[in-house]
């Protein structure tokens, strides 16, 4: 665990503040059922998934929770990804037999905030992902972690969110508002195959200000100037 890795954080307060109140559903299931590992996907691609694991894996961290991200898209370009660099290694190269769990891990410049990177690009993602290499490391790092965060790639896209869908604890659907619609909804459920039980939620993204506010009871709290 040599390498640090630098990972955006937002400091919107009308964003902090939809992150604090998932964080707290999450965190209130992690106490009552133990759940620890979480899958983010989106209903269809573009809709937000990577930025909204990685804000809350870091609000997870900031809350002082050992938390574990690991980037399980093993398709999409480290370009795209909110990250400082690009670890050398990362899950692939450890579901294919290369790199130890040790090698994988990064520190990152969050405190509390670990990551393993998607690896060495790979053509076979979910034959990896199948791999019983993926159930060992799982529970080998549910031993040092209390959150484990999973972001793949959509359902609607390729199959990879589905293989882990079986191995995690819960999931969590990521749509878009005025984009996804139900018909994209129940297909992403219906590629779940049999994981649905795991669903904790749909978490809606790209949502502007004026909508926001409509939702949100508390918007006018940050414009008032006695709590600026």
């Amino acid at each position: 665990m040599d390498n640090k890795v630098n990972i955006y954080q937002h400091h919107d307060n009308f964003v902090i503040n939809s992150f604090d109140d998932i964080i707290l559903r999450l965190t209130q299931r992690h106490r009552n059922d133990s759940i620890k590992s979480f899958l983010f996907c989106g209903t269809e691609p573009g809709v937000g998934t990577t930025t909204i694991t990685y804000n809350l894996a870091v609000a997870l961290a900031m809350g002082k929770n050992k938390t574990l991200l690991i980037d399980s898209d093993m398709r999409k370009l480290a370009k795209y990804k909110r990250l400082g660099e690009t670890p050398l290694f990362g899950l692939s190269d450890y579901l294919d037999g290369k790199s130890t769990i040790g090698e994988i891990i990064n520190q990152t410049n969050i405190d509390d905030l670990d990551y393993i990177s998607c690896g060495t690009s790979s053509g076979q993602s979910a034959k990896l992902l199948s791999s019983r290499n993926l159930d060992k490391l799982v529970s080998s790092l549910s031993e040092d972690y209390n959150f484990i965060l999973f972001d793949s790639p959509s359902l609607d896209a390729v199959h990879d969110a589905a293989v882990l869908s079986i191995l995690v604890d819960a999931i969590f659907l990521v749509s878009e508002l005025g984009r996804t619609t139900k018909t994209n909804i129940r297909k992403t459920i219906k590629n779940l195959s049999g994981a649905d039980k795991k669903i904790l939620g749909i978490l809606i993204n790209k949502v502007n200000k004026p909508e926001y506010r409509v939702y949100m009871k508390n918007y006018d709290y940050f414009h008032d100037k006695r709590y600026v």
